[in-house]
């Protein structure tokens, strides 16, 4: 199998597994799972494993002083609150939206670094970012309902998610992925094991269904969901990466359909559409930085 082809496999079998996460998420909170237990048990039991197989192939290094502290703080920081607002948001608003919302963060980024001045964006993504926030507004639906809580909360985590990448893409150019995606999970772990014990959210007290949500969204949405987009980015190079990835939000979106019965209006769909259109055309005509995926 050539390099590219097999790539293009690892990214796409990464972005189904990402799109599996809020799906997993909604089954794991029906059995009583709360939001913090979930990410804390999550990140402690991949930061495990993935340090088991990076001891076990000889890849565990440790970065130099201000780097490790760096991808630490991206983790206990950063991802620390793109995971608390993007699953709180679950408890407010359908996957589908949530899902939308969450996606349009490339464009985001894209915007981001013009304004950092770290690159120059094309003159034929001018038109881009107006699209993403027409798609935005039609997803949240502002004129049908009232804007629900779910809805900030996606937009926050998007947003963060955006803070994350633009922060992480100098450090994540001198730090093999996978390594600093184990001490991103690790510093996550601390700031939610933390929180737990302030507030005293983490109970474990769960039935074997609930255990087991827990551990899918542990083994399929972090460890192989990671490892395979790590893998497939050095194959094929963000861009491409990054355009694969859209399959993310529509596996999301088609699955929360089929198995929650969610529905989304006729200019959610066309929003949700011109989210994905915005994204992809990031994706192709863009300049994008050194992107790391959601550990």
């Amino acid at each position: 199998m050539s390099r590219d082809r097999e790539g293009t496999i690892l990214v796409f079998v990464s972005a189904v597994a990402f799109g599996f996460q809020p799906i997993f998420a909604k089954f794991a909170y029906a059995q009583g799972v709360g939001v913090d237990e979930l990410l804390f048990v999550r990140f402690l039991l991949a930061f495990l494993i993935m340090g088991t197989l990076l001891v076990t192939s000889h890849k565990l290094v440790l970065p130099r002083r201000t780097d490790l502290l760096a991808v630490i703080m991206l983790g206990a920081l950063l991802y620390f609150l793109q995971s608390t607002f993007y699953f709180s948001a679950l408890l407010f608003s359908p996957v589908a939206i949530v899902a939308l919302l969450l996606y349009t963060y490339p464009v985001f980024v894209t915007l981001g670094a013009y304004m950092l001045g770290w690159e120059q964006v094309p003159r034929r993504l001018a038109g881009v970012f107006v699209i993403a926030l027409i798609g935005l507004v039609l997803v949240a639906n502002p004129f049908g309902a009232i804007i629900g809580l779910g809805v900030f909360l996606a937009l926050g985590a998007a947003i963060v998610y955006t803070m994350y990448i633009l922060a992480g893409s100098k450090v994540l150019r001198r730090v093999k992925g996978d390594v600093a995606a184990f001490y991103i999970m690790g510093g996550a772990s601390v700031s939610f094991g933390l929180t737990g014990a302030l507030t005293g959210s983490i109970r474990l007290n769960w039935s074997v269904a609930g255990w087991f949500w827990v551990l899918t969204i542990t083994l399929v949405c972090t460890v192989l969901a990671a490892t395979t987009f790590f893998i497939g980015i050095s194959k094929i190079g963000p861009s491409r990466a990054a355009l694969i990835s859209l399959i993310e939000p529509v596996t999301s979106v088609l699955l929360s359909l089929a198995l929650f019965g969610n529905k989304l209006i006729i200019s959610q769909w066309v929003g949700g559409l011109l989210i994905l259109v915005s994204t992809a055309i990031t994706a192709v005509y863009g300049k994008p930085l050194n992107r790391e995926p959601h550990p």
